[in-house]
């Protein structure tokens, strides 16, 4: 995967507001060669230097966001690459829960709908998600989550929850 942090690109902004700056310079002494009168020259130089406070002004915060910008970024490829090693590293483990998942899924006599529905709201995903990564109404859904509940004999997403993960979560000293 290329990082995109390594991607550099010369930044121009400045040079272009520089270059703005120079063509008003000149357009000022030229109207003042021409005999233009002093009160619109004087508009003309506080017009200039308001653009050119306000155009460094937003170069400014432009910059800077571009720098947070890339600290988040590093920040999540950081974070996405413990993800994958700790997934890697545990692939073992999280394809035998799978498993165990499934077969009481199948103890419990779920149809492939409901089964579908059922891994994803152990994902933790709310029922308008799961109904747009299944393409069927959030309706549906909700009938599909009643009848996991019904044939579980379990009372909802917590109690599904906590079926499966309840024990995986003890505190290292007792309470």
């Amino acid at each position: 995967m290329k990082n995109i942090l390594s991607v550099t690109s010369k930044d121009y902004s400045v040079y272009i507001i520089g270059f703005f700056m120079v063509l008003s310079v000149i357009d000022i002494i030229r109207e003042y060669a021409a005999g233009e009168s002093v009160s619109h020259l004087t508009f003309e130089i506080v017009v200039l230097i308001c653009a050119t406070a306000w155009s460094f002004y937003l170069w400014y915060r432009w910059l800077t966001a571009k720098q947070l910008l890339h600290h988040e970024i590093a920040e999540k490829l950081k974070l996405n690459n413990e993800y994958r090693e700790w997934k890697t590293k545990n692939q073992g483990m999280l394809n035998g829960m799978n498993n165990l998942i499934s077969n009481q899924f199948q103890a419990w006599d779920l149809t492939p709908a409901e089964k579908d529905v059922a891994f994803l709201l152990l994902k933790g995903l709310p029922f308008k998600e799961i109904a747009s990564v299944r393409g069927g109404s959030e309706k549906t859904i909700r009938h599909h989550a009643l009848k996991i509940y019904q044939k579980s004999g379990l009372q909802g997403r917590t109690e599904l929850f906590a079926y499966f993960f309840e024990d995986l979560f003890t505190p290292e000293s007792p309470l």
